[in-house]
């Protein structure tokens, strides 16, 4: 008998799925790091994000990479902030974008801070104008609580900074937490082509609001009670064809057991929209 995740992955190859499934935030705790990359490609993931805010941080994937290059690094998450842009670490974003240009990787722009629009987008420009020396696209990441919160917000400030090298990013528990549930078909339309990557996980359908608290936002997929499958029959819908990303911020399972389940339930999802989509 062929076990499940071969059936789902069967599936969902030869029904011509071309979305990348990646996984972000990811910690094996105590592996090494080519390890815990091997680990991940063993369950079946095709790729990963990585945090890139700080040297340091950017030494840690180097690291990764040197001992185990062969997984597709997807995307590299770059925080900056609009209220004090004096302090933007100039040499340390040229070392991110030269990184990710190796690996044809796209850097993710998250904004904190208040919303001083002027502000954000000479940030914005800046960072893309960086970018653009390396041929590098910047997908701007909306987060609860920060500068640039939702889709719609980063659409507006795409537009408003002139730049062609930027692309969104749609994040379900961010949207969610926006109140933004109901009206993901919406937003998936509105940002339209310029529509990079998405991030998906389980969720609460009622959120706290409490800034720290993430356990109802962001879950195995499996937990909570709003059904992702909803948000990946939209994106289908949409002929979205970029990579679709597990969110496992500040879950504190052991990684080892929630990710095979994400995994085996990401591809069941697909699967069953596939089926679907085939039926009509």
């Amino acid at each position: 008998m062929i076990p499940f995740t071969a059936l789902a992955l069967l599936s969902h190859f030869c029904n011509g799925a071309e979305n990348l499934f990646g996984v972000f935030d990811f910690d094996l705790r105590g592996e090494t790091h080519g390890e815990q990359i091997q680990r991940i490609e063993k369950i079946g993931y095709d790729g990963f994000a990585v945090v890139l805010n700080t040297p340091s941080a950017l030494k840690t994937f180097e690291q990764r990479l040197a001992e185990q290059a062969k997984m597709k690094v997807i995307v590299g998450l770059f925080q900056v902030h609009c209220d004090t842009p004096e302090h933007l670490n100039r040499p340390h974003l040229k070392n991110v974008v030269k990184a990710l240009a190796q690996h044809k990787a796209k850097l993710w722009l998250s904004i904190n801070g208040p919303k001083d629009e002027e502000k954000i987008i000479r940030l914005i420009q800046e960072v893309a104008d960086a970018a653009a020396e390396k041929n590098v696209t910047v997908s701007l990441y909306p987060h609860d609580n920060t500068a640039m919160e939702t889709a719609e917000e980063a659409l507006m400030m795409r537009e408003k900074s002139g730049r062609q090298n930027l692309t969104i990013s749609i994040h379900q528990c961010h949207e969610m937490r926006a109140g933004n549930t109901d009206r993901l078909a919406d937003i998936i339309a509105k940002v339209g082509s310029h529509l990079d990557l998405v991030t998906i996980c389980g969720s609460n359908i009622k959120m706290s609001k409490e800034e720290k608290n993430w356990d109802d936002a962001i879950k195995p997929l499996g937990e909570g009670d709003y059904d992702p499958k909803k948000f990946l029959r939209l994106l289908t819908d949409a002929s979205f064809k970029g990579p679709v990303i597990l969110h496992t911020y500040g879950l504190k399972k052991k990684p080892d057991s929630h990710y095979q389940t994400s995994f085996e339930i990401y591809q069941k999802m697909v699967a069953e929209i596939t089926r679907e989509k085939s039926s009509k």
